[in-house]
Formats: C-alpha cells, sequence, structure tokens
C-alpha cells in the first residue's frame, strides 16, 4: 500500500500540482553608472537645487533695489527720456530752379543692348515726376511719351544715328579682306584698292550726312513733345551718352519756365525783323498765316504763334549742348562763355542760345538757284 501512494503522489506532483512562484526582490531605482565609475566607487548622485519664484516689479526694481543693499541712489542723468522721431513721408522735392534735371529716364530693354535699339515704355511714369510743386498728371506724361515712341523720327534715330557708321565700316574691312585674300595681283589690285578707297570715303559722308538729316528730324519730333509740357515748366531732351556702345541713349526731363524767355525771343524777332532782312528765313519755322477759305476769306496770323515754335524747335540742340556742360558761365572769355545770366544762373538759356544760333545761321537760298553753295559766297562778299 506504501508503495503505490508514494508513485501517485510522485506522479500528480509532475502533472497537475501549481508552484507559486518564489517573490523576487525589487531592484532599487538609481542612475546609470559606468564600469569605471563603480571600480573606482565615486559617488554619481545628481543634486537637487532647491528653487525659488520670484517676483520682478519693473517700476520699482531700481528702488527696491537699492533699499536692499543699502546704497545710494544714482545720479539721474545717465537715465534720461529719448522721444524717437514720429514716421512721415517727406516729398521728393519741393522747389526747382530754372535748369534743374528732374530726372533722367534709361532704356528698359537689357538684353543684346548693342543690337536692339533702345526702348522706353510710357506706362512706367517716373516718381520724381509727381513731386510737389510740378502739375504734370499721370495722363498726360502717358500721352506725351506715346507720342514720342510712335514717331518714326525718333525710333529712325535710335535704331540709325550710332549704327549707320559702324555697320558700314565694318563691311569695308570685310570687303577689304576679301579684296587681299582674293589672289589678285599687279595693277588690277591696285585699281580695286583705290576704287574701294573712293567708294569707302563716299560711304562714309554719305553716312555723316544721314546723321545730320536724322538729328534735324530729331528735334522736330521733340518739339512737338515739348509743346505740350511747356505748360507744365518742363521740358523734355534727348541725350546720347555714349561713344562706342549704341545703347546710352537717356531722356532728360529739366525744369524750364519758358514763360519770360518767349517774351524776351518775341521782342528780339521783332527788332531784327525791322533791321535785316531775310532773318525770317533763318528760323527754320512755318509761320505763314492761315487763310480759310470760303464766302468770307479769313486769315489768321501765326506771329503770336511764331516765337513759340521757334523756342521749342531748339530745345532739343539747347537741351543737348546744356546737359554735356558746354553752355556752363566760364571767367575765360576765350576758352567759355562769358558770364551773362539771363533765365539761368549757371548756363546759357535758351532764349540766348537761340538768338546766338539764328544770327550766325545763314539764310535759305533760293531752291531755284543751280548752285546753292555758290550763291551763299557770292551772297556774304556782296557780289549780288
Amino acid at each position: 500500500m506504501s508503495t503505490k501512494t508514494e508513485r501517485s503522489v510522485t506522479v500528480e506532483v509532475g502533472k497537475g500540482d501549481v508552484v507559486a512562484p518564489v517573490p523576487q526582490p525589487v531592484p532599487a531605482k538609481g542612475w546609470v553608472r559606468f564600469e569605471e565609475e563603480a571600480q573606482n566607487g565615486k559617488n554619481t548622485d545628481a543634486a537637487v537645487i532647491n528653487t525659488e519664484s520670484i517676483q520682478v516689479n519693473l517700476e520699482r526694481s531700481i528702488s527696491s533695489l537699492n533699499e536692499s543693499n543699502n546704497t545710494p541712489i544714482p545720479d539721474p542723468k545717465p537715465l534720461r527720456n529719448i522721444e524717437l522721431p514720429t514716421a512721415t513721408v517727406e516729398p521728393i522735392r519741393q522747389g526747382f530752379s530754372n535748369g534743374d534735371v528732374i530726372v533722367t529716364l534709361l532704356p528698359v530693354n537689357t538684353r543684346l543692348p548693342w543690337i536692339t535699339p533702345a526702348q522706353f515704355r510710357p506706362e512706367l511714369v517716373p516718381e520724381e515726376l509727381m513731386a510737389q510743386g510740378l502739375t504734370l498728371t499721370v495722363e498726360e506724361y502717358v500721352q506725351a511719351m506715346e507720342l514720342l515712341v510712335n514717331d518714326y523720327r525718333f525710333t529712325m534715330y535710335n535704331v540709325f544715328y550710332k549704327r549707320i557708321l559702324v555697320i558700314w565700316i565694318t563691311i569695308a574691312f570685310c570687303l577689304l579682306l576679301g579684296l587681299l585674300f582674293s589672289g589678285l595681283t599687279g595693277l588690277v589690285l591696285f585699281g580695286v584698292g583705290i576704287a574701294w578707297l573712293v567708294i569707302n570715303a563716299g560711304v562714309i559722308f554719305f553716312s555723316i550726312w544721314i546723321k545730320y538729316k536724322l538729328s534735324r528730324n530729331l528735334e522736330r519730333c521733340m518739339a512737338n513733345v515739348n509743346k505740350q509740357l511747356l505748360r507744365h515748366k518742363i521740358i523734355i531732351a534727348l541725350d546720347d551718352r555714349g561713344k562706342i556702345s549704341c545703347h546710352k541713349v537717356t531722356l532728360c526731363f529739366i525744369y524750364m519756365d519758358a514763360g519770360p524767355c518767349i517774351a524776351h525771343l518775341q521782342g528780339s524777332i521783332e527788332q531784327q525783323e525791322r533791321d535785316a532782312n531775310g532773318w525770317e528765313q533763318r528760323m527754320d519755322i512755318s509761320a505763314t498765316d492761315i487763310v480759310i477759305q470760303g464766302s468770307r476769306t479769313t486769315r489768321l496770323s501765326r506771329k503770336q504763334d511764331r516765337c513759340e515754335q521757334v523756342f521749342t524747335r531748339y530745345l532739343q540742340r539747347w537741351g543737348k549742348d546744356f546737359l554735356r556742360r558746354r553752355l556752363d558761365w566760364t571767367f575765360d572769355e576765350a576758352i567759355g562763355n562769358t558770364s551773362d545770366p539771363r533765365h539761368i544762373q549757371t548756363a546759357f538759356c535758351p532764349c540766348q542760345y537761340i538768338e546766338e544760333l539764328l544770327a550766325n545761321k545763314p539764310p535759305k537760298t533760293d531752291i531755284r538757284d543751280c548752285c546753292p553753295w555758290w550763291s551763299r559766297i557770292s551772297t556774304r562778299l556782296g557780289l549780288d
């Protein structure tokens, strides 16, 4: 009996009895320690700092600090109130005098400037022209600029004035290289070379004559634009500031009160008409009377408008010389202009410039003359 009982107990213990797990000790929480620190036995417990809450009063911080430290109050001179200036938008410019350059416009195209002509966009209005003291409106500026950029004379000047001579010199140089490497020798090469020299000189003089015509046509184009800007005491002048470059055409807006100049020109023209014959032909304007034909013929005199036409006709030429400082006053009469200010304090005013120009300009000859050049010489010598 005893043996059976022991066997049954042994089987039941291996299969069905549940053995309660032995409770393990809970590991103590602590900081991570490296092996070197554990061997050396150093204490690596983290330090604990007690924090304090402090309330700071900005208004009485200085006084409380002085009371706690029992120190005298510092001299209040270093502590002073600084008033910041208020942000104000000042105008660009308020006052102008005759001869002041208001703004200079540069071409807007930047790609291939040596090939493409200078371009100006009328819709881009410079801020300087809207300054206080100027009466020019945005609509009138856009209208004047559209009249300028859409004129074929302005376009022809921008395209050909500086490029026509450069183009021909390039072509002539290529022709010369072609003649040298063509294989011609002897008298044939000599004759072709002489012909090349003659043709080259003729085309150069022809190019100079074209540049002269382009410049004069530009003056008439700028006169139409300045006629619209005169009532705002503004004139516009084109200045080509490039010597080798073909893309330095600039438009300069100059402040100018034209009233005194036009009044002075009117008196001067009337005096010259009484004293000299043919002085009216030098003005290079159409000043003939307007005739209205009908049941009653009416004739309108243009003498009142003639002075304004003369003034605007030569404004471009005056503005070009004025911008290049050729009309500034100098002390020595032999090397420059004598100081005689009239309407501009620093240089020749337009009326002085036009009077001197017309006084030295020869009168127009009759187109029926067989040789106008000889007619001018005979007139000067008194051989008529």
